[in-house]
């Protein structure tokens, strides 16, 4: 009986050893697919650099990577909306306001939004803040209406052209409310506009000398 058995499982295992070894030669194959292959979504690209240089984008779809000869980064070509804030700014009269508004923002260019340094979406809302800054000084405190009805198509296509080089497009920006703190000066200058201005005293009316007075 326990030779039989002994028979049995030296069976089981000369089947099983091939099954094995197959295994252990193809667990680093897999490993490598895992690692060279990669699945791109419709709404973003791989960046692919090789030997330290931009070897193009990729994607969507099922792409190869080459371990150790090329590295990737993923980008999202989602539309991005960045919260805008700027305050302490100076209209032409001289006037301090703060400025909120919103940006849409969206990959342009890839590759040159995986190569930025800093991270390219905070620089975009800082050139935006910047070119806020900018319009509110171009105006009076009694133009800064229009900032908010009119401004934001020709805003928007200022800040892409200063994004360009981070890869980014601002698409829409919206100006949502502009606040004036109330200061001293600005009180003052309120108070000043609303004191009624005193009208100038008439001038006496002539009276003609009569014949009588003439002679006294």
């Amino acid at each position: 009986m326990t030779n039989d058995r002994t028979t049995s499982l030296y069976q089981a295992f000369t089947v099983a050893e091939p099954l094995m070894w197959l295994f252990v030669a193809l667990l680093p194959l897999a490993a490598l697919a895992a690692r060279t292959l990669r699945v791109v979504g419709e709404d973003e690209r791989l960046v692919v650099h090789r030997l330290g240089r931009a070897a193009g984008v990729r994607g969507p779809g099922l792409v190869v990577v080459w371990p150790l000869m090329e590295r990737a980064v993923r980008v999202s070509l989602r539309l991005t909306y960045l919260n805008l804030f700027a305050k302490e700014l100076v209209t032409r009269d001289g006037v301090t306001v703060q400025v909120r508004a919103t940006a849409v923002a969206a990959v342009d260019d890839p590759v040159r939004y995986a190569s930025a340094a800093d991270g390219p979406l905070t620089a975009t809302t800082i050139a935006a803040e910047a070119e806020l800054r900018r319009e509110v000084g171009r105006r009076d405190l009694a133009d800064l209406p229009g900032l908010v009805t009119h401004a934001g198509p020709d805003l928007a296509e200022r800040v892409s052209r200063a994004a360009r080089r981070w890869g980014v497009r601002v698409t829409l920006l919206s100006v949502t409310d502009v606040q004036v703190p109330l200061r001293g000066e600005l009180i003052a200058r309120v108070r000043r506009a609303e004191v009624p201005r005193r009208p100038d005293p008439a001038p006496a009316a002539a009276v003609p000398l009569t014949e009588g007075d003439t002679h006294r």
